[in-house]
């Protein structure tokens, strides 16, 4: 699992792993086929990948509205878009050969700050700039110190716990896949695709709640 230094390149100044790329171009091309796949051709009575794609944004739209409400529903395509990427992103190391963007904790870190931007656009959209801005001054405006450190702290724990369990688990598959090549890999297949499904599904859940205590705070501010 070290990082191949054949694998590094240098693009304005930064340290690009090619691999990751790669792995992070293929989620995104996956998730591109299956909505066309489902898209293609719509049917009033669903079946196959149209079946699948519509019981997958229920579910979804039940998990936004828990957190959000009724009216954060309309959020879903975030959130949807989050959850899709990160399941498909969790089980690609389970492939030969490839391996899961989220081992990287520089992708999970950039979902979790894709997150925290987003929210601030949700925050003024939802309260206006200035009660956005006047959340962060309450109860008493020392707290902004806290407020800004909770907006930092929360992506990178985020990030951190997703990155652990991806990485932790494409290592284990792999010790236990050279020393037991056949039982112990096959059973613990099974249990990596619940973990990337777990993972997957604990980041929405958490970044759904966040978002709703943000907004509903801002809003009974306002009254």
């Amino acid at each position: 699992m070290e990082t191949n230094h054949a694998d590094m390149v240098r693009w304005f100044g930064l340290d690009v792993n090619l691999r990751i790329t790669e792995m992070t171009w293929i989620v995104m091309a996956a998730l591109i086929i299956v909505a066309w796949l489902a898209s293609r051709k719509i049917n009033k009575i669903p079946k196959g990948w149209q079946n699948v794609m519509e019981m997958a944004v229920e579910f979804l739209e039940g998990l936004v509205k828990g957190g959000l409400g009724e009216a954060g529903v309309k959020y879903t395509y975030f959130f949807g878009s989050l959850f899709l990427f990160i399941l498909v992103a969790n089980m690609l190391g389970l492939v030969p050969h490839l391996s899961s963007p989220t081992k990287d904790v520089n992708v999970t870190l950039c979902l979790g700050v894709l997150w925290v931007i987003w929210l601030q656009y949700i925050g003024i959209r939802e309260n206006g700039l200035a009660n956005h801005l006047k959340h962060f001054l309450e109860p008493f405006p020392p707290f902004v110190i806290i407020h800004l450190f909770d907006l930092g702290i929360r992506p990178l724990t985020l990030a951190l716990r997703l990155f652990g369990n991806i990485f932790a688990g494409e290592i284990l598959l792999e010790k236990l896949t050279e020393n037991f090549p056949v039982l112990v890999p096959s059973l613990w297949l099974f249990v990596s695709v619940a973990i990337g499904a777990i993972q997957a599904f604990i980041f929405t859940v958490l970044t759904v709640s966040y978002t709703g205590l943000t907004v509903s705070h801002e809003d009974n501010s306002t009254h």
